[in-house]
């Protein structure tokens, strides 16, 4: 059940949104920020990077509503095999989506879940359970004995919240989400993300380094101008109010609404008119709180150069009925093709363009684009490398 109160954070930040317009002007970071543009095409930082950001870290690879009881999806997207599996009793596990006989791939990634009521891999039929275990081996007299869980499908952390499928990418690891958030544990739990599903999902490969795709959803500088003939009508110019919570960012982008109405909001609905609340979570999730769906947008790197773009539309359960499919495809084409995919992800390619021709040495982001300095400063520690 949805709480009735605003978390102190949202609170914070509609203060601060209220604060910016009352005076006419914008929260500004201290300084300038300097980020050198090698880290947008050099091989040995993306290795860090995939060594520590996607190796370690809780990753969000599905939606809680994408694998109901009794299916399995496979998910390649973090570079790992993951092999996502949920049980006839609805307990989901994550394994390593590899059979343990000669390491042949157990299920290819597809855009559905499939039903199964058991594993089989498809070059000897080795077959396991929806739990992991071996279930039969082909001539098993011809191989020695072995420990069950030397013969069992390899797990890996996984924890569902707040609707989402997180798991990291390690078998040694361990996972606590709830740790992993921090404050932003409740702020994400008041909007109710368990309570959707997924309209529609986009996996597409794009020219550009995973990182200017972050950056372009931690600033509002170019809203007014790159945004001018789709969503900037309906946005303040630049009124946000920000809040760094650990590695991660949550921002609440004021809407022109927000500087006519001040009354506290209960409902996600009612905020989401006011605002648009945006929240990075560290290290490559990007949620966009509409009026009345969620963008669930996540990045992942496939080279220094280009990155893996995933767009689920998550909308309320209770409006996933056919009468609601026209507006649910109308909305998608128009921020998925047009404000995504033509102006957002457009610029990435052609930045990296730019970034390649050797113009520049370093990006430059000044006190009004804060939150990205925050990020890559994120970034620059989790490598271990200076800022």
């Amino acid at each position: 059940m949805q709480q009735r109160v605003l978390p102190v954070t949202i609170k914070a930040m509609l203060a601060d949104v209220r604060r910016q317009a009352a005076a006419g002007t914008q929260d500004r970071g201290e300084a300038e920020v300097r980020v050198p543009v090698t880290r947008y095409h050099d091989p040995a930082w993306l290795a860090a990077e995939r060594a520590t950001l996607f190796s370690r870290l809780p990753l969000i690879v599905a939606h809680s509503s994408e694998i109901r009881p009794g299916e399995a999806l496979a998910n390649d997207a973090s570079g790992v095999p993951i092999l996502l599996v949920r049980d006839e009793q609805g307990t989901l596990r994550a394994f390593l989506n590899v059979c343990r006989h000669r390491g042949m791939r157990l299920l290819e990634p597809a855009a559905s879940a499939a039903a199964k009521k058991s594993l089989v891999c498809g070059y000897h039929g080795w077959t396991y359970q929806l739990d992991g275990r071996l279930r039969h081996r082909a001539w098993e007299d011809a191989f020695d004995p072995l420990p069950e869980e030397q013969n069992a499908l390899v797990p890996l952390p996984c924890e569902e919240r707040h609707g989402f499928v997180w798991v990291i990418p390690a078998r040694d690891a361990e996972i606590d989400i709830a740790e992993h958030l921090g404050v932003l544990d409740a702020e994400l739990a008041w909007f109710g993300i368990d309570g959707m599903t997924v309209f529609r999902t986009v996996d597409t490969v794009y020219a550009a380094n995973w990182k200017l795709i972050m950056d372009a959803f931690l600033e509002y500088y170019h809203i007014r101008i790159l945004h001018r003939d789709t969503i900037q009508p309906f946005f303040a110019n630049g009124v946000a109010g920000c809040l760094k919570a650990g590695p991660h960012i949550a921002a609440m982008v004021a809407r022109k609404t927000a500087l006519e109405e001040f009354a506290d909001p209960l409902e996600r609905d009612a905020l989401c008119k006011l605002v648009t609340p945006t929240y990075v979570l560290f290290p490559n999730t990007v949620l966009v709180n509409h009026p009345d769906y969620l963008s669930l947008i996540t990045v992942f790197p496939t080279g220094p150069d280009s990155h893996r773009w995933v767009h689920r539309m998550l909308i309320p359960v209770a409006k996933a009925t056919p009468d609601w499919t026209p507006h649910w495809e109308k909305t998608f084409r128009l921020l998925e093709e047009t404000v995504f995919e033509k102006e957002d992800v457009a610029t990435a390619v052609a930045i990296q363009q730019g970034i390649l021709c050797g113009a520049n040495t370093h990006m430059t982001f000044g006190r009004v684009e804060r939150n990205v300095g925050w990020f890559h400063d994120e970034v620059a520690r989790a490598v271990g490398r200076a800022g």
